[in-house]
């Protein structure tokens, strides 16, 4: 008889020293975001929140589902996620459906990796935004990785902008994983969102 794959339930913690986003700032200062999931073979669902800094509002949760495919060493995965505004202030456009994409190649010890992020109508001031990031890993031993992405994203109500980040991953014990990445946009001269910044996050599964 055919058996499904049992539910293996998880928790991650991240604590960046700035929030990040596509490539752009989201807080004043550290970012915390507590994470909930359930995986079951190809399948993960859960649920996060993480602090913001916002005009309208302090904080972001959002419920998302994904699933996972390999065709050889091509690595494919799409999902959705339902994110909405907390804290918010009158007004504020809190709710925000966005669904992504992508997909992921391993040459040896190098990776090539590209994907989409669409929302139809984001949160905030902005409407339909779209988002593309793409490029590569390099593992440099069992515990260490370089890489470096370019992203576009294209958003109405809002400025467009090109971004780009490079960085260090090093997973100090199985659970445990420190990113130092260094981020940049085209679009600086309008101010702190988008201005040069070096981010540190650790990440920790329980």
């Amino acid at each position: 008889m055919f058996a499904l794959p049992p539910f293996d339930p998880g928790i991650e913690i991240s604590v960046a020293s700035h929030g990040m986003s596509k490539g752009v700032s989201q807080t004043d200062h550290e970012q915390y975001i507590p994470k909930v999931f359930v995986v079951r073979g190809a399948l993960q669902a859960g649920a996060q929140w993480k602090n913001v800094t916002q005009s309208g509002a302090s904080g972001e949760f959002s419920a998302f589902v994904s699933a996972n495919h390999r065709f050889g060493s091509l690595q494919l995965t799409g999902g959705a996620a339902y994110k909405i505004s907390t804290g918010t202030k009158p007004g504020w456009d809190k709710r925000s459906l966005e669904l992504n994409a992508a997909a992921a190649r391993k040459f040896g010890k190098l990776s090539l990796r590209v994907g989409g992020v669409y929302s139809p109508d984001d949160i905030g001031p902005a409407g339909q935004s779209l988002y593309v990031e793409g490029g590569p890993s390099l593992d440099l031993g069992k515990t260490l990785r370089i890489s470096a992405n370019v992203g576009r994203r294209e958003r109405d109500g809002s400025a467009d902008y090109t971004a780009f980040n490079a960085g260090v991953t090093k997973t100090l014990f199985k659970k445990l994983t420190v990113d130092a990445r260094y981020y940049r946009t085209d679009r600086t001269r309008l101010g702190d969102t988008y201005r040069d910044r070096l981010v540190v996050t650790a990440r920790l599964g329980l």
